[in-house]
């Protein structure tokens, strides 16, 4: 059988498609009803734990020569400027959004930090992380702190306990930038 994406290559003529990228990406989250572990209903889609917002992304084409997995924090407006770059233009940054464009042929760090929000008429939220760690604040001030890297399924809420000097810092300096942000 024929995979879907190879029937919509050949689809394509080849001077075409040898002038094609191809982006996917998915939608963000499950479903709360059909959470599975080690996820919760609670953590996944409409959420801003990493299941909520975490999403997978494929790009190949012309002049995408890497592979693999890349844990750059990219968002989906960063799209607008990749595309953009891909289109001709020589701008790598637009308000914010930030090329990514660089990452088609060579590993290097687009971003710092990753912020996202959630205001759906219920909740009103928001999230920054860094490589390392994530902060969740609300706006009635309850805050949760997580080490991605340690605890990637955010189950240790960090502020539920007494922080380290790191985390400590880690903590100031993603509160800094989420004011940055936010004002």
């Amino acid at each position: 059988m024929i995979s879907p994406k190879m029937r919509l290559l050949d689809d394509i003529p080849e001077d075409e498609r040898n002038n094609t990228i191809i982006i996917f990406i998915g939608d963000n989250g499950t479903p709360n009803q059909v959470a599975r572990s080690p996820y919760s209903s609670a953590t996944v889609k409409n959420t801003l734990y990493q299941d909520g917002i975490n999403i997978p992304m494929f790009i190949s084409g012309n002049s995408v020569s890497r592979s693999g997995i890349n844990n750059n924090l990219i968002t989906s407006t960063d799209l607008f400027t990749t595309i953009a770059q891909i289109t001709g233009s020589s701008t790598n940054e637009i308000h914010d959004s930030k090329s990514f464009k660089s990452l088609f042929t060579h590993s290097t760090i687009i971003r710092n930090y990753q912020y996202s929000e959630l205001v759906d008429g219920t909740d009103d939220e928001w999230t920054i992380r860094n490589g390392e760690y994530k902060l969740i604040v609300n706006a009635v001030g309850i805050e949760e702190m997580y080490n991605l890297v340690n605890d990637p399924y955010e189950n240790s809420n960090l502020l539920n306990g007494t922080l380290s000097t790191i985390e400590q810092n880690a903590k100031l300096e993603l509160e800094t930038e989420l004011t940055n942000i936010r004002n």
